[in-house]
């Protein structure tokens, strides 16, 4: 992207603002008038022989009116964000600029919420975490912030083209890179794909939890879902996988594993999903790397029903119908 898109506040924080400081003059105003009797004191003033205290207070109010007005447009009319590829630059300041920039390489997570006034006038605050940011980044005042977090995720450093399956120097993912991280938006680890081990037998169950996450990644922003690794990040391997197939090697869990795709998710989406291999302690782990998908997923279940769901965190969400056409249509340059 050239040129950096550039996204100004709402209008309505003009107003607000506004409000916000008339109530605030005016409980100035009682207070100072409540300390001293400010009309004997100008009484006492030479200009008081020309201009009578009554005209000199408008003209005081009217004064500090039109100042506070100005201050209020101009600081609105110079605080801008502009969006580039890696980072979102703050710039603010009536008299003198300044700028901020955040970076947008550690994005994980891009959100919004509303008041209801900002319901019902279209604007909201946009929230940004990631795994190397202490705290949330908050965009406050943004108009239609739904389209904007469509924007920011698909210019973020870790955006729609960060997960295609090789990390940022082109190769194939690391397990002991991933390891060091914990779960997020773009990480989930699983200790079996289809081995209960408290029932020491298959439990398709599990199947349909990996393919949820999947979809939800294809629906969001991309991911790695590391198979063989448990909840606590201990290399647990994909033995028990392995032993209950047919083909008891990588190759027969890759098999069934697309065929398990094929069924829940679809043939056509089989190629924003790739299979890496990787060992730890001697054991066999599966880091399936998922890219965002071009058109919404639907997972199919057993009851023929379809079902969407996203990445929220470092969880997976399923999207009820409104919801589900809620979040297509603010991604609509994507889908």
């Amino acid at each position: 992207m050239k040129k950096p898109i550039i996204v100004k506040k709402s209008p309505v924080v003009i107003v607000k603002n506004f409000i916000l400081l008339q109530i605030g003059a005016i409980v100035a105003f009682f207070i100072v008038s409540a300390l001293a009797n400010y009309a004997a004191i100008y009484r006492s003033l030479t200009i008081s022989h020309a201009i009578s205290f009554r005209i000199a207070e408008a003209l005081f109010i009217f004064s500090t009116e039109t100042a506070m007005v100005f201050f209020i447009f101009f600081r609105w009319y110079k605080e801008s964000y502009h969006i580039r590829n890696n980072e979102i630059i703050h710039t603010y300041g009536v008299f003198y600029s300044h700028e901020t920039t955040i970076p947008m390489e550690p994005v994980t997570s891009v959100s919004y919420r509303q008041s209801p006034l900002g319901k019902l006038t279209k604007y909201g605050t946009i929230e940004l975490t990631g795994s190397n940011i202490n705290k949330k980044i908050r965009l406050k005042n943004i108009p239609s912030p739904e389209e904007y977090v469509g924007l920011i995720l698909k210019f973020s450093a870790r955006g729609e083209s960060a997960f295609d399956g090789k990390n940022k120097t082109g190769t194939p993912p690391v397990l002991a890179e991933l390891l060091n991280h914990s779960e997020h938006e773009n990480l989930e680890f699983k200790s079996t794909f289809r081995w209960d081990t408290r029932q020491n037998a298959v439990n398709r169950v599990l199947e349909k939890s990996a393919m949820k996450t999947i979809a939800a990644f294809l629906n969001s922003r991309g991911g790695h879902l590391v198979m063989g690794v448990d909840d606590n990040k201990a290399v647990v391997g994909l033995a028990s996988d392995f032993g209950s197939l047919v083909r008891k090697d990588a190759d027969g869990f890759e098999n069934h594993f697309t065929q398990i795709f094929h069924n829940m998710i679809g043939a056509e989406f089989r190629q924003f999903v790739k299979l890496n291999w990787s060992q730890a302690d001697g054991k066999e782990c599966c880091i399936i790397s998922v890219s965002p998908s071009h058109k919404p997923v639907y997972l199919k279940s057993d009851n023929s029903n379809e079902e969407f769901y996203i990445r929220t965190g470092n969880g997976t969400t399923a999207l009820k119908l409104s919801e589900t056409n809620a979040y297509i249509d603010s991604r609509r340059n994507r889908f």
